[in-house]
């Protein structure tokens, strides 16, 4: 089931299903900047990444000498939420832990994800709440999808994306699988104009990571360099990714509270980089927004 809120200048909808932003349209022209899930490159939109965010090593994270089987990106993606809260220009939707999720994340806990329209601005804040009688480490990611307009495989350049940061981006490495690789870290390219090019070669290294906790804004551009919308955010690290090397008709600017976990990793859970600890009976909020231009 889906669920929707709308403003004077923008309208969304959202799913019960991994609390999945599904559409976030532009009322002026009536134009979808999200991703409509096309399989044929990437049949996501928006999932939320928790607990973990990414590949963990060997697919397992370890709590008190004990191993539990970790997908990528973590559980809630693929669980059903209910709503929580509702009004014109706001939605609020929430889910728990079950025995099943204790069966590979050894927490209970609840996580409402709340969408409010502000002026042409989605503010996307998550909550989380450890209902258990010990810390709980956990990661958080978001993973937009917005559409390059006029999109044409044979282009030269689909777009761009700029950033509030006069140093140029470094990106960590990724071995195959997904797996962090310091020591294969690039620098970004950027243009004469300060702006990163999206090419059909632009992911050929898969994801570009970069985790100085610089950056607080991306902004999108269309291949003309006119602005088509900003992502703010205060996470550490800033995933930037598209399917087929960059050969698709969409850029994910993806805010990450964690990241993805080196190959010989295998310290516990709350020893991960990037980890977020929430103490028992505790709630911790992060958030995110993209500012519709």
């Amino acid at each position: 089931m889906k669920h929707t809120a709308d403003n004077p200048w923008l309208s969304i909808s959202v799913s019960e299903h991994g609390a999945e932003l599904k559409s976030l349209v532009r009322k002026s022209d009536q134009q979808q900047l999200l991703w409509q899930a096309d399989p044929k490159y990437w049949n996501g939109q928006s999932p939320v990444l928790f607990p973990t965010v990414g590949r963990v090593a060997n697919d397992v994270i370890r709590h008190k000498g004990t191993t539990y089987p970790m997908p990528k990106h973590g559980l809630v993606k693929d669980m059903d939420f209910h709503l929580e809260r509702h009004d014109a220009t706001s939605l609020t939707l929430g889910v728990d832990s079950t025995e099943e999720t204790l069966k590979h994340y050894p927490f209970p806990f609840h996580l409402s994800v709340s969408y409010r329209l502000e002026d042409k601005q989605l503010v996307v804040s998550f909550i989380i709440t450890n209902h258990g009688h010990e810390s709980m480490p956990f990661h958080l990611g978001a993973h937009p999808a917005l559409n390059l307009p006029q999109f044409c495989e044979t282009d030269a350049v689909h777009g761009y994306l700029g950033f509030d940061v006069r140093e140029r981006l470094v990106s960590n490495g990724l071995r195959p699988g997904g797996y962090l690789w310091p020591e294969g870290s690039f620098p970004v390219m950027l243009d004469e104009h300060g702006l990163m090019a999206l090419t059909n070669e632009t992911f050929l290294c898969d994801t570009i990571l970069d985790s100085r906790d610089l950056a607080r804004t991306c902004t999108l551009y269309n291949k003309y360099r006119d602005p088509i919308a900003t992502v703010r955010f205060d996470s550490p690290v800033l995933a930037l990714w598209a399917p087929c090397g960059g050969r698709a008709p969409f850029v994910c600017i993806e805010p990450w509270w964690g990241c993805c976990d080196e190959t010989e990793f295998n310290g516990d859970i709350a020893q991960r980089p990037w980890t977020n600890i929430v103490g028992p009976e505790e709630t911790k909020t992060l958030s995110y927004s993209i500012t519709v231009l």
